[in-house]
């Protein structure tokens, strides 16, 4: 009986860490982290520019407070397809209403780009939008393999 008493919490503590374990890595990575590294490991076509705030908001209706970190980048030759979005959302926050928003971007951008320039349309259909656990981004770019590479590894 003695016996009995002992083995029902010691399964139960190992149950737990392997449960644990099996939950799946927790991303705590910095946005301005990632960027850097996609910055430092792939040649962009153009020059990218950090966009403010302002616009950020005015892009997208975005409430910054629902926010951790970001980053908007966009390529400075607009007759580009170039733009890269990092999100870290709070707690809380629905990170599927953030990827429609970011979605319904790049369609737009895809229209746009068919409309007058096609092979940069191209390349914003092939864009990437991905909501993992709090982060969200979004990879419009001729180099979208070699950047959402880096995401994945990152996030």
């Amino acid at each position: 009986m003695k016996k009995n008493k002992l083995l029902i919490p010691f399964a139960m503590l190992i149950s737990a860490l392997i449960f644990s374990g099996c939950s799946g890595k927790k991303s705590s990575a910095a946005i301005e982290d990632v960027y850097a590294r996609m910055q430092s490991e792939v040649k962009f076509p153009t020059p990218m520019l950090k966009m403010d705030d302002d616009y950020f908001v005015m892009q997208f209706g975005f409430n910054l407070e629902d926010f951790d970190q970001y980053i908007y980048v966009q390529g400075e030759d607009i007759l580009l397809a170039e733009s890269v979005i990092l999100i870290k959302a709070k707690n809380g926050v629905d990170t599927n209403k953030i990827k429609h928003k970011l979605e319904s971007f790049v369609s737009d951008q895809t229209t746009v780009f068919n409309s007058y320039i096609p092979e940069q349309g191209k390349v914003a259909e092939k864009s990437v939008v991905v909501a993992k656990g709090s982060y969200v981004y979004l990879l419009m770019s001729s180099k979208v393999s070699e950047l959402k590479k880096i995401a994945q590894e990152m996030i």
